[in-house]
């Protein structure tokens, strides 16, 4: 009898020991098994255009560190009447206009590298300043700087003392287009008047070129 017993617990036992060993058995890892792969966007991007910061013109580079696209049609951008003065490296179409006004009003020749006349049959609206708009700027600055009393040489200096952003040029519906209120007078004079200008300024490429009225 107790032979019976004795026997029936080390059935129980080992029953219980493979019990137990199969509950702490690993389950084995399906190498078949792939994971899902984080796919990257297989479409070719489009390069995108580079943004023109550095623009050159009379031989030098011209830069901004304000926006012209948030000033709107009619604001005033310096106006020194109101303490809003014109300061270099802000805009680089102000920039650009007053080094233009200089060397066309100081009668230096290479200003008409960069002057355009409009011809709105062409691609870009414009082309070269053509003879007729050549000479009609040079007997303009002739006539005032014999207003001014102005020997042949004689520097004069231009300040921009206000400048009113007119939008797009009106025949070509590009372009930038300012009106100018320049201080205009001979180096030392105490009376300085003021000259009206039209100016618009065009980007081609990293280029700039300016229609002068």
């Amino acid at each position: 009898m107790n032979k019976k017993v004795l026997l029936g617990i080390i059935i129980l036992s080992l029953s219980f020991n493979l019990t137990s060993c199969s509950l702490f058995k690993e389950t084995p890892t399906d190498t078949n098994v792939v994971e899902n792969p984080v796919k990257e966007d297989e479409t070719p991007k489009e390069d995108e255009p580079i943004k023109i910061t550095d623009f050159e013109a009379l031989n030098k580079v011209y830069t901004s560190t304000k926006d012209m696209s948030l000033i709107n049609i009619g604001d005033d951008i310096y106006d020194d009447r109101k303490g809003i003065s014109h300061i270099a490296g802000e805009y680089k179409e102000m920039d650009f206009i007053k080094d233009l006004l200089y060397l066309y009003l100081n009668e230096d020749q290479s200003v008409f590298s960069v002057l355009v006349s409009i011809d709105t049959n062409t691609e870009k609206g414009y082309i070269p300043i053509t003879n007729e708009d050549k000479e009609k700027l040079i007997k303009d600055l002739n006539s005032l700087r014999e207003q001014m009393e102005l020997n042949p040489g004689e520097e004069m200096v231009v300040r921009l003392d206000k400048v009113t952003y007119e939008g797009p040029n009106s025949k070509t519906n590009t372009g930038s287009s300012f009106k100018i209120r320049a201080a205009v007078s001979r180096v030392g004079a105490t009376v300085v008047p003021w000259n009206y200008f039209t100016v618009t300024v065009f980007e081609d490429g990293n280029k700039l070129y300016a229609h002068l009225f």
